[in-house]
């Protein structure tokens, strides 16, 4: 999963990983570095839950793109070349830049990641940790959503679109749910008749608008 890290003043933000049950966790702690990041989907399952007021404030963001048959492309090997290589050039971790070195394939792509590595002074993985090149062809995205990411036009949405979403993954209409603002969330719960008055926080509406559904 990608998401991108604006702190207001630019710092380091290590955030802990709370383990779970059925979690595969290789670290303890995921450090954000100002500008794109990836995390694994577990460690995003593990890292939620301290992140609520970066979240809620817009300092941390899901990016991801929509794609023409309604599914939504979270990491770089599922996105066009274009927003690839936009969020390469936005990221500064030297963890994430070497992770895709050694496992995207596409040409453009990895060329991007080549000279984002040697701006940043990143060291390169040796030869044999190098995937071979993918002729496959670039993933189709509809023409109103190519170099959209989740936050901004997902935000943009009218909140009766959200009650029409047939998704039965939760990680997925939790995510959509967190970039809606307070009162889109407090449209939502009205609408499926949940009682949001004793709410005081945006992850009250996320929680209960996820348990209903």
């Amino acid at each position: 999963m990608l998401i991108k890290y604006l702190p207001k003043i630019e710092h380091l933000n290590c955030v802990m990983l709370t383990a779970k049950e059925g979690l595969k966790l290789n670290r303890s702690m995921v450090q954000l570095i100002p500008g794109t990041n990836e995390v694994t989907d577990d460690e995003w399952k593990a890292m939620r839950g301290n992140i609520q007021d970066e979240l809620d404030s817009g300092e941390i963001k899901i990016l991801a793109q929509k794609l023409a048959n309604g599914a939504k492309a979270k990491n770089l090997k599922e996105m066009t070349n274009a927003n690839a290589i936009r969020f390469v050039n936005e990221c500064n971790s030297p963890y994430t830049l070497q992770k895709w070195y050694k496992e995207i394939t596409k040409e453009e792509v990895r060329l991007a990641i080549s000279k984002r590595m040697e701006k940043l002074g990143v060291e390169i993985p040796e030869d044999d940790d190098i995937p071979e090149d993918d002729d496959s062809s670039e993933t189709v995205v509809t023409d109103d959503d190519d170099d959209e990411d989740i936050e901004s036009k997902d935000s943009k949405k009218n909140a009766a679109d959200d009650d029409n979403d047939d998704s039965d993954d939760d990680e997925d209409l939790e995510a959509d749910l967190a970039t809606k603002t307070v009162e889109e969330l407090k449209v939502l719960c009205e609408k499926k008749g949940i009682d949001a008055k004793k709410f005081t926080k945006k992850s009250d509406f996320i929680e209960a608008l996820v348990a209903k559904d």
